[in-house]
């Protein structure tokens, strides 16, 4: 943010606050600080085989027992999962913002949170697969994002919950092939 803005902007909320009129919502969302999430999971497995599974924008039903469906629209842009009613129902909306096989990454945002209870608002996932050997590979999985309705250290725990039934999920699927 530009110096200037940002001192018009908090002069404005001053003069708002000492004039004992409520700021609007819209004013307090901007400012709020996202919240950093990293995780990762070492793998005995292949690079090649972890991506093959994760890689696909739909694949998530495939290995995450909370995902009940996904379906693919605007060429397979946009991506709408259900969510088990154990894990809190409803369906999140999701945009691939990039995606790049030689590098194995990828990132998507959720656009809209259908019935869901989920508290992550402006929240952007990354995703990182990195080859040790021919044997082991670490997955890195991160988002950042803001807390609407629950407290940081609950959404920081269920981001990393989410996170982790990934790993568990490519785990169970891939040791068994």
């Amino acid at each position: 943010m530009k110096p200037l803005f940002l001192f018009a902007l908090l002069s404005f909320s001053f003069i708002l606050s000492s004039t004992g009129e409520e700021q609007p919502n819209h004013q307090m969302e901007v400012m709020k600080k996202p919240l950093r999430v990293t995780t990762s999971h070492k793998f005995n497995l292949t690079a090649e085989q972890v991506w093959k599974l994760i890689a696909g924008f739909n694949t998530l039903p495939n290995y995450h027992a909370a995902i009940t469906t996904s379906e693919l629209s605007e060429g397979g842009m946009v991506r709408k999962i259900g969510i088990s009613e154990a894990a809190g129902g409803g369906h999140v909306v999701e945009r691939l913002v990039y995606l790049n096989d030689e590098t194995r990454e990828f990132s998507y945002k959720i656009t809209e949170l259908i019935n869901s209870p989920l508290p992550f608002r402006n929240y952007q996932a990354f995703v990182r697969l990195v080859s040790h050997d021919d044997n082991s590979c670490t997955l890195h999985w991160g988002s950042f994002f803001t807390v609407e309705g629950s407290s940081e250290k609950e959404a920081d725990e269920l981001a990393k919950a989410i996170y982790q039934g990934c790993y568990d999920g490519i785990t169970k699927v891939l040791k068994k092939e």
